[in-house]
């Protein structure tokens, strides 16, 4: 998919496809049976601890284990604090969630977010 897909499809208001994308593939995996629920993890750290947490807060039955390192979950609180190191910055990828276009969009996905007491 490479440059074109992570520049048009996969940042700012289009952020969740990347997440769409990874249930979509874990899907796949089962579909075709490379594995199952009981056998599949996810892992992810950082920005990456983001996407594992927005795919289970999206897809909780998706998979048997989730591992989360250092997880940015709480991505829409930091990322509206422009004084935190790297906050600004990182608005190339995720946007501005001082905008309420980017706040609303964010608050959609946010793991910390959407939490389901259940």
């Amino acid at each position: 998919l490479g440059r074109y897909w992570y520049e048009e499809e996969g940042k700012y208001l289009n952020k969740k496809n990347t997440f769409y994308d990874f249930i979509d593939c874990a899907k796949h995996l089962k579909l075709n049976n490379y594995t199952t629920k009981e056998q599949l993890g996810i892992v992810g750290r950082s920005a990456g601890g983001l996407l594992i947490g927005s795919v289970i807060t999206m897809e909780p039955d998706l998979c048997k284990c989730a591992v989360l390192g250092v997880p940015f979950v709480d991505s829409l609180t930091t990322m509206a604090d422009p004084t935190i190191p790297l906050t600004v910055t990182e608005w190339a990828e995720w946007g501005n969630p001082n905008e309420e276009k980017f706040y609303e969009y964010m608050k959609s996905y946010a793991p910390y977010h959407n939490l389901n007491k259940n």
